[in-house]
């Protein structure tokens, strides 16, 4: 029996602003977001290939995660996820401490730098008790293997961190 895969893709900003004049008040109510569906597959808006944890860093680590030797276990067994490109990373950072921070991106070598320009050392900082998503799901960003695989998390902190992870991405 083969696998199959859908995922949802959505996020979204709603807000009210007011100011209040003398006679009376002015209220900005909108809201932005974004909602797209990806099919079983290996082309645009398409993926067929999840992986996704909750890790603990302690302070001063990092994780190097190879994109092309995700592990996790499934049903008691142990699978390998290797993608060959990545379509989606929703990054929560759990902590809900001031100052708690997580930096993504910059792995010391092989980096997978394709999300930040393909910059190796460029880093995206997500807050306490915050989210960063980040999406390419018409194209994708190409993984390397040995050259362009490894996506750090790092925690400059000194105290440990918890965070969720999910990387949506494809085998081909």
């Amino acid at each position: 029996m083969a696998d199959s895969l859908t995922a949802e893709l959505a996020v979204s900003l709603a807000w009210v602003f007011r100011d209040q004049l003398d006679l009376s008040t002015v209220a900005d109510a909108a809201a932005l977001s974004h909602e797209r569906s990806l099919a079983d597959g290996t082309g645009a808006d398409q993926a067929d290939k999840i992986w996704h944890a909750t890790r603990t860093l302690d302070g001063s680590a990092h994780d190097d995660l190879d994109l092309t030797a995700l592990t996790r276990t499934l049903f008691g067994s142990s699978l390998s996820i290797s993608l060959a490109k990545v379509k989606a990373i929703l990054l929560i950072n759990t902590s809900t401490t001031a100052g708690e921070k997580l930096r993504v991106g910059g792995a010391a070598s092989a980096a997978f730098a394709a999300p930040f320009n393909g910059v190796s050392t460029s880093v995206v900082e997500v807050g306490p008790d915050s989210v960063l998503l980040l999406a390419n799901q018409k194209d994708g960003w190409t993984v390397t293997g040995g050259s362009a695989d490894v996506l750090r998390v790092a925690n400059p902190n000194g105290t440990s961190v918890t965070y969720k992870i999910a990387i949506l991405g494809t085998s081909a």
